[in-house]
């Protein structure tokens, strides 16, 4: 049996919007005051249990264009540089509610469990526990906010912003927006 034809979890319906392969049709990454945009591709995925599983690959590009407007069309070369891959979970028990999980994990050392809350098209997650591999330089990241919203309009795109605060950020201060990516999906599998 193909598991694209297992039946997505009861308690996931809600979110399933989200299911496919989004590529960046625009995303930038801000930190320490510089910013640059890259490429970013989003695979959401399912086998039927209780929980999504994302994969998230960032990639550097060098354009073939001089107006540096990063493109999959126009790029030379791709370089991996961010990978995180985690699990998004809903209460199983009790499909009324609307809190989430996202179990996350990222090749630059980091670790963490965000919750927070589906409205409609869209949830947010924060972390509520960040771990770190002994190695990681500073600055530390303190807090990731992630929202994903889906276009009111077009079903095909999505966007997303992470939020972050790191151990540089004033303690008074929000958390800066660190990335802002918008998605169009390119396939449903």
């Amino acid at each position: 049996m193909s598991l694209s034809k297992v039946p997505v979890h009861k308690c996931l319906e809600k979110i399933q919007w989200l299911l496919g392969v989004w590529r960046s049709e625009s995303a930038t990454i801000q930190l320490e005051g510089k910013s640059f945009s890259y490429l970013s591709e989003l695979k959401c995925e399912h086998v039927g249990q209780p929980n999504f599983i994302l994969h998230i690959n960032g990639f550097n590009v060098q354009p073939l264009t001089n107006d540096n407007k990063v493109s999959w069309t126009n790029a030379i070369e791709l370089k991996p540089f961010h990978r995180e891959m985690g699990f998004l979970r809903v209460n199983p028990k009790d499909e009324t509610i609307n809190n989430i999980s996202y179990l996350n994990v990222q090749n630059v050392g980091l670790s963490n469990v965000e919750e927070g809350n589906i409205n409609g098209n869209s949830f947010t997650v924060e972390t509520k526990a960040i771990g770190r591999s002994c190695f990681n330089k500073d600055p530390s990241v303190q807090l990731l906010r992630r929202e994903y919203q889906l276009d009111e309009k077009d079903a095909n795109i999505l966007n997303v912003k992470v939020f972050m605060s790191t151990s540089r950020t004033d303690n008074t201060e929000q958390p800066f927006e660190h990335l802002t990516i918008q998605y169009r999906k390119i396939s449903n599998e």
